[in-house]
């Protein structure tokens, strides 16, 4: 049995984040392949290039944090920012390494933004509660001011609502 102290993070919850971020890449692996699929075979403009990487991102790092946040929700905020730091870490990693070499550019500072206000938002939405509509649980303001007298069999507009 593992022994959780203070302060210290369990080698289950560090797996547990690793796994968030290997879904987070794996969806932005696919919405990127689907979107070079689209630019490839179709007539798809090529100025859409930018904003269908940075939605990959999105979604991506969306999906991951969320899935971290619900899996520890006392430690949401934290859980979803790690797990977006580590994903545009490797991410960055990555792009590095397929162009030859490392670069720290505006783009990249743009990038790490993108993924931890993402994974803050996808936190906060992730551990909101949720609240059933309550239907037929009663009538409307509508409704009880013209409601069918029985004595008379008319209808009237009463104040009270009776």
């Amino acid at each position: 049995m593992e022994e959780k102290y203070q302060g210290q993070f369990s080698t289950s919850y560090l797996v547990d984040l690793l796994k968030t971020v290997v879904l987070s890449l794996v969806v932005t692996f696919v919405i990127l392949l689907l979107a070079a699929l689209l630019l490839c075979f179709t007539d798809f403009p090529e100025q859409y290039t930018l904003p269908s990487a940075i939605a990959a991102t999105i979604v991506g790092v969306f999906a991951g944090s969320s899935m971290a946040a619900r899996k520890y929700p006392e430690k949401s905020l934290v859980s979803s920012l790690i797990s977006a730091f580590v994903y545009a870490v490797i991410a960055y990693i990555v792009g590095c390494l397929m162009q030859g070499k490392f670069v720290f550019t505006l783009n990249t500072a743009l990038f790490l933004a993108i993924a931890l206000i993402t994974g803050a938002i996808a936190s906060i939405l992730a551990n909101r509660k949720k609240s059933a509509p309550k239907y037929g649980s009663g009538t409307s303001n509508l409704a009880d001011k013209l409601r069918k007298k029985k004595t008379t069999k008319s209808y009237s507009f009463n104040r009270t609502g009776r």
